[in-house]
């Protein structure tokens, strides 16, 4: 539990430097309205049942549990900067079968407007997870401009585990850095790097790897609510020497704004690889694509989200990876607010660096909601329920369907 109280700590000290909207098309989230400093601290305490915790295999898998969290987050918007730090850790403790958990989720981001013509934005991130519990809880989004080439608000779910490691532990951490040249009043260019690692460790084996991603994009505003252009990513990973992975993938892009709340994203192109498993190198060509609709409204937001990559990195090892997830959010008055996600992610084609870890194809999916209702002005109560689903080649271990009741009370800001 003392992580649970170094990140409230924290939390409530966060002092930082404010953000601008991106110049190029009208994006879905973040506005004028944004403009200003929210520090908060969620202090949640629930209790339930889930049916298989850790996606083990067995009949014998479910239990009850308790669960402790803080969830801290602090904004500041200005004309020119946009700061968020956002810290989350969970407790989970269990009446049967498994030992205590914790989830850590800590990351912040910035960026500025440098200039009439420069923008630079940055973003740090570093999550532990045990048995997969972060793929279960749906995290606040806080409503401020994004970053430039951004057109996605923040997914209601975390960015979570793949197939292999939520099974086991895992630990991830990134760093990436950018900047955004105005060109004229219609052309931009954009270009950003960082580097993301990931360690997971479990059925009696580790693995990690590194990857370095590159990616170099132009972009012409072709209307009031019409971008197109071009981008070109190269990410290198690094699988701890038995394995090195290059990708690189051309794709032309658009962003449309379909109305004043309605925006369509969307990019397609090749994936060319190249993929070293200490014995030979293999080299693939593939079609790569990114496609977003999402609609933004003053008391709600859904966006909807599909993507093909050729190489994505897991933890047995680069496969093919097909995604598509739902995010879905609603206040329905001032004290009742409902949250929706899904995510499911298909994997194939896959080269194993794990000898004990071969695969011909796997998926996973996850959902994730919430009801909560304000009893006071600062204590609030709901139900939250998550579902888990691991489907490989041969026996597979049984879905995780949890339940719970919690309630909630906030220190700081009340938004």
């Amino acid at each position: 539990m003392s992580a649970l109280l170094i990140i409230s700590a924290l939390a409530a000290q966060a002092t930082a430097a404010p953000s601008p909207a991106p110049p190029a098309t009208a994006t879905p989230a973040g506005d004028s309205s944004s403009i200003g400093s929210s520090t908060y601290v969620d202090l949640e305490a629930g209790a339930g049942y889930g049916s298989n915790p850790n996606l083990r295999f067995g009949d014998n898998t479910g239990s009850g549990f308790g669960r402790f969290s803080v969830n801290a987050v602090h904004t500041r918007v200005s004309a020119r900067t946009t700061t968020v730090f956002s810290g989350f850790a969970q407790e989970t403790l269990y009446t049967d079968h498994y030992s205590s958990g914790l989830s850590l989720n800590l990351s912040a981001r910035h960026s500025a407007r440098v200039s009439e013509k420069l923008q630079i934005f940055g973003d740090v991130d570093f999550a532990y997870d045990k048995g997969g519990q972060l793929d279960t809880r749906i995290l606040g989004v806080p409503n401020v401009p994004l970053a430039p080439g951004a057109v996605l608000p923040p997914e209601l779910l975390v960015p979570g585990s793949d197939f292999l490691s939520v099974t086991g532990r895992q630990y991830r951490a990134s760093a990436h850095l950018g900047g955004q040249l105005a060109l004229s009043l219609r052309d931009y260019l954009t270009v950003s790097s960082g580097i993301e690692h990931a360690i997971f460790k479990g059925g009696g084996f580790e693995t990690r790897y590194t990857t370095i991603p590159v990616t170099v994009g132009y972009d012409r505003q072709i209307s009031t609510r019409t971008t197109v252009g071009a981008r070109v990513s190269a990410t290198h990973t690094d699988y701890n020497g038995p394995g090195d992975v290059w990708v690189i993938t051309p794709q032309a892009t658009v962003q449309t704004a379909l109305s004043d709340r309605l925006t369509f994203s969307g990019a397609l192109g090749l994936s060319y690889s190249s993929v070293d498993d200490g014995l030979a190198t293999h080299h693939s060509t593939g079609v790569a694509a990114d496609a977003s609709l999402c609609s933004v409204g003053d008391r709600g937001q859904f966006c909807g989200r599909a993507s093909i990559n050729q190489q994505t990195a897991t933890a047995a090892g680069p496969a093919r990876n097909v995604t598509v997830g739902v995010d879905y959010s609603r206040r329905l008055d001032a004290n009742q607010t409902i949250r929706f996600s899904l995510d499911a992610n298909r994997y194939s084609s896959p080269t194993s660096f794990v000898t004990s870890q071969t695969f011909s194809h796997a998926t996973y999916a996850r959902a994730a909601a919430d009801y909560s209702r304000r009893l006071g002005d600062r204590w609030f109560a709901g139900v939250s329920v998550a579902a888990r689903k691991l489907i490989e080649k041969g026996p597979d271990p049984r879905a995780d369907v949890s339940g719970s009741l919690f309630i909630r009370y906030r220190l700081g800001d009340l938004q």
